[in-house]
C-alpha cells in the first residue's frame, strides 16, 4: 500500500552512501583522529576554478569562486602534514583502504576495473586546500539485496574525505585538517527505490555491508547519505550529507512535498497569467520609508539601502510553505544567502513582522506601485550587494514558472534541507597527474574474494555455535569492526567469551578512562589476550594494564607489567594483607560473623589492587574471618 501513495508521483531515487574507513589517511600516512585541542597553526588560501580537458568551467564551481570567499585552515603539526596542506604531492593509495574497497566491490558482486585510475574532482568551496578531491572509481554494477528486491549498484568509488568546517564570518570561512583524506567508500545505487521506506531500508543494508569489512569507522558523521530524489515534472535534486539514517525516509517525503509544492505554484502561476517579462522590474531604493522604523536589523545597519522591487501577480505564493517552517519565501532567502553574501531577504506576506510596522508596509506597496495581487521583496545591504541580492532573487521567480531548479541542497536536522548550489556537471573531473593508474593483478583479486569476511547470519551461526558466545555477545559482535580479529583469535584457540568481553566492552571501559585505543594495534591485543589466557595478567587489573599501555605503546607489554603492574602478589603477602583487614574490622565480623566475607572482599580486593584473583582472595578471607569468629 505504501508503494501505491507514490506510483502516481513516477517518484524514484537513489543513494549515494559515504563512508569513512578506519585506516591511515588515503594519500597520506597521518592519523584519523579527529581534533578538539587549539590547533598549531593556520593558513590562509584563496581558491579559484580551472577549465576541464574540454574548456569547459563546472557551474557548481563557477558560482562558488563568485561567492568571493576566503579559506583559512587549521592544523596540529603532531597528526597533519604538507601533503594535507597541499605543499608536496600525494603518495600511492592506502593500501588497506583500497582492499577494503575491493572487498565491498566482490561482495556485492560488482565487476572491479582492471586500471584504477585517481582522477580530480573540482572542489571550489574550501573544502579542500587544492581546489579538487581526489576519487578513484573502482567498480562498476552489481546488487545489494533489500526486502522485495535486488537494488542495483551504479558505481564503487574511493574518495578523500574534505576538510572539516569549523565557523564562518562572512566571507571567510575556517576548516579544519583532521578530517581532510580520511578514506571514503562510496556505494551510488541505480534510482530504482520508489518509496520513502525502500531508501531507509536500502541505506541501511548498505551500512551493513561497510560494516561486515570491519573497517568501517563508527560514530556520528562517519557515515553521510547523499539522496538523489525526482518525482514526475520535477526534477533530479540532491540532498548531501544526511547522517541520521532512521530519519532518512522523513527526507525523501518532505523533498517529495517540496516538489510537488512548487509545480503547483507553477501551474498557479501560469493561471494568473505571470509571464517572465512580467518580472524584468527595475528595483526601488526605499530606505527614506524606514527612516524612523523600529526594525532593528534596519536600524542598525549602518552604509546600507533598502532596495525592493515589485512581483507582479506573487500575492501569497511567498508564503506557500514548501517544508514545515519554510516557504518559497525563504527559499528565495537561501538563493540570495549562497550566491550574494547577504543576510536574506524580507517579503510581503510575512509583513508585518520584525518591528516592521503595518504603515511601513502600505508605503513600500505605495512606491513600488504594487496591486492588489501584487507582492514585493527588498533586501538591506550596502547598495552594490544589495542589488545583486535582488537580481538573483527575480532570477528565482522567473525560474518558478519554467520549472524546478535542479540543485544540490544541504540536509537540515529534522528532515528539511536548503539551497546549496547548482548540480555539479563532468567538467569538474580531471585525472590526477601526481599518481600513476593502479592494477589489480588477478592474483590478487582472487586471494582477496577467497577471504571475503562472513555475512551477518553466518557470524551468528559461527560465533553460537562453534564458538559458544551467548546470543546476545554474538549480537553485538556480528557487525563490530573487531569481528573478523575476534574470529582469528577464536580460532587460535583463545577463549571466546572473554576474547569478545574485552573486545567489546572492555576497549569502551579504557576509552572512558580517557585512553586512546586508537594507539594499540591487532598485533599488541594478540599478546596482550595470549598472556591474559595464560594468567600473565589478572583479570581484574586488564583494563589499567590496557589504559597504561595505550599512554606508552612504543614501550614493551612486559615492561608495562613489571613498571606499573608488578608480578601478582605471592601466598604470603596476600595472607598479611587480608589478616590485616580481618583485624581492623573485629567489630563488624562480631555482628555479621561469617557473612561479613561480602562486606570486605572489596575492600580486599581494592587493597590488592588486582594482583591476587578474586576467588585466591575470597578462599583467604573466608578461613580468616572463621578464625575470628572462633576466637
Amino acid at each position: 500500500m505504501l508503494g501505491l501513495a507514490y506510483s502516481g508521483l513516477e517518484f524514484k531515487a537513489g543513494l549515494e552512501c559515504h563512508q569513512q574507513l578506519d585506516t591511515k589517511k588515503l594519500f597520506c600516512r597521518c592519523p584519523t583522529i579527529l581534533r578538539e585541542d587549539a590547533a598549531s597553526g593556520t593558513v590562509k588560501r584563496f581558491l579559484r576554478p580551472s577549465a576541464s580537458e574540454m574548456g569547459e568551467f563546472d557551474a557548481a564551481a563557477l558560482e562558488q569562486f563568485q561567492r568571493g570567499h576566503s579559506y583559512f585552515y587549521e592544523y596540529h603539526n603532531d597528526t597533519n602534514c604538507e601533503i594535507e596542506l597541499d605543499e608536496a604531492p600525494p603518495k600511492d593509495v592506502e593500501q588497506q583502504a583500497l582492499k577494503t574497497a575491493l572487498e565491498v566491490a566482490l561482495m556485492a558482486n560488482a565487476n572491479v576495473l582492471k586500471k584504477i585510475f585517481v582522477m580530480r574532482k573540482l572542489v571550489i568551496d574550501g573544502s579542500n586546500t587544492s581546489g579538487f578531491q581526489r576519487t578513484a572509481l573502482v567498480a562498476l554494477g552489481g546488487k545489494i539485496k533489500i526486502k522485495n528486491k535486488d537494488l542495483g549498484i551504479q558505481t564503487i568509488v574511493l574518495e578523500e574525505d574534505s576538510a572539516r568546517p569549523i565557523r564562518k564570518n562572512g566571507s571567510e570561512i575556517s576548516y579544519r585538517l583532521d578530517r581532510l583524506g580520511i578514506p571514503l567508500i562510496e556505494l551510488a545505487t541505480e534510482p530504482e527505490l520508489h518509496t520513502p521506506e525502500e531508501v531507509k531500508e536500502a541505506a541501511l543494508a548498505i551500512g551493513k555491508l561497510f560494516r561486515l569489512t570491519g573497517k568501517a569507522k563508527r560514530g556520528l558523521g562517519t557515515i553521510r547519505q547523499d539522496i538523489n530524489v525526482s518525482i514526475k515534472g520535477g526534477t533530479r535534486i540532491e540532498i548531501k550529507g544526511v547522517q541520521d539514517l532512521e530519519g532518512i525516509d522523513e527526507y525523501v517525503r518532505r523533498e517529495i512535498g517540496r516538489q510537488k509544492t512548487l509545480l503547483e505554484i507553477k501551474e498557479e502561476l501560469k493561471k494568473r497569467g505571470v509571464a517572465e517579462n512580467d518580472l524584468d522590474q527595475k528595483w526601488l531604493d526605499i530606505t527614506g520609508v524606514f527612516s524612523g522604523t523600529q526594525c532593528g536589523f534596519i536600524k542598525n545597519a549602518k552604509q546600507s539601502a533598502v532596495l525592493a522591487v515589485r512581483l507582479k501577480n506573487f500575492k501569497k505564493i511567498l508564503g506557500t510553505e514548501l517544508q514545515p517552517g519554510r516557504r518559497f519565501g525563504t527559499e528565495l532567502s537561501d538563493y540570495v544567502k549562497a550566491r550574494s553574501n547577504v543576510s536574506g531577504i524580507v517579503h510581503s506576506d510575512e509583513l508585518p513582522a520584525y518591528g516592521i510596522s503595518e504603515k511601513e508596509t502600505e508605503e513600500t506597496k505605495k512606491a513600488l506601485s504594487c496591486g492588489q495581487n501584487d507582492a514585493f521583496v527588498f533586501v538591506v545591504a550596502e547598495k552594490e550587494r544589495a542589488e545583486k541580492a535582488i537580481r538573483i532573487a527575480l532570477e528565482r521567480c522567473k525560474a518558478a514558472l519554467r520549472h524546478i531548479p535542479a540543485e544540490t541542497r544541504n540536509a537540515l536536522e529534522g528532515g528539511n534541507t536548503e539551497y546549496s548550489r547548482p548540480l555539479s556537471g563532468s567538467a569538474r573531473m580531471y585525472p590526477e597527474t601526481d599518481l600513476a593508474p593502479i592494477e589489480i593483478p588477478q592474483k590478487e583479486l582472487a586471494e582477496i574474494k577467497k577471504g571475503l569476511p562472513l555475512n551477518e547470519e553466518e557470524r551468528f551461526l559461527l560465533y553460537t555455535k562453534k564458538f559458544g558466545l551467548s546470543e546476545k555477545l554474538a549480537s553485538q559482535m556480528k557487525l563490530n569492526n573487531f569481528a573478523r580479529f575476534f574470529e582469528e583469535l577464536a580460532n587460535a584457540g583463545l577463549d571466546p567469551t572473554t576474547t569478545a568481553t574485552v573486545l567489546l566492552n572492555g576497549l569502551k571501559h579504557v576509552k572512558r578512562m580517557g585512553a586512546d585505543t586508537n594507539s594499540i594495534s591487532n598485533e599488541m591485543l594478540k599478546e596482550f589476550f595470549n598472556r591474559l589466557d595464560k594468567g600473565e595478567i589478572k583479570r581484574e587489573i586488564y583494563t589499567d594494564v590496557l589504559a597504561d599501555w595505550t599512554k606508552n605503546p612504543q614501550k614493551t607489554l612486559l615492561a608495562i607489567l613489571s613498571e606499573n603492574h608488578a608480578s601478582s602478589a605471592g601466598r604470603e603477602e596476600v595472607e598479611k594483607t587480608i589478616k590485616e583487614i580481618v583485624e581492623k574490622n573485629k567489630k563488624l565480623i562480631k555482628e555479621k560473623g561469617t557473612h561479613a566475607t561480602a562486606a570486605l572482599m572489596g575492600e580486599a580486593m581494592q587493597k590488592l589492587k588486582g594482583h591476587a584473583g578474586g576467588k585466591e582472595v575470597s578462599e583467604i578471607l573466608a578461613k580468616e574471618i572463621e578464625k575470628a569468629v572462633k576466637k
